[in-house]
């Protein structure tokens, strides 16, 4: 039995509501399970909760503050999903923490 980590999507990245422009950045799930695997690069029989939860929560920061302020509404939702598997059999499942990233919103005018 191993523990491992990663990046599950509960809503698409998008930017303005849409996929057309979405290659124009970086995508936040690719990023995050970058980061997640230089925490955490090989399953083992303890994991890492606390090393792999710094290092997402870290890209999460960095990630909004890069585009913060910028005129395209960025979006999406991830989890952070820890595991126990035996071969590629998943055991058990848990999730760790919730990224919703809703960058630069586009407020709506009062009347």
């Amino acid at each position: 039995m191993v523990i491992d980590y990663y990046v599950e999507v509960e809503e698409e990245f998008l930017v303005d509501g849409a996929v057309d422009h979405t290659d124009r950045y970086y995508n936040p799930k690719t990023l995050m399970t970058e980061a997640l695997r230089t925490a955490y690069p090989t399953p083992d029989a303890t994991g890492n909760d606390i090393a792999v939860i710094q290092a997402c929560d870290e890209l999460y920061q960095r990630y909004c503050s890069m585009y913060d302020g910028k005129a395209e509404h960025l979006t999406c939702l991830l989890h952070l999903i820890k595991v126990v598997k035996k071969g590629d059999i998943v055991q058990q499942s848990e999730m760790l923490r919730t990224y919703m990233f809703d960058i630069n919103p586009i407020e709506e005018e009062v009347e």
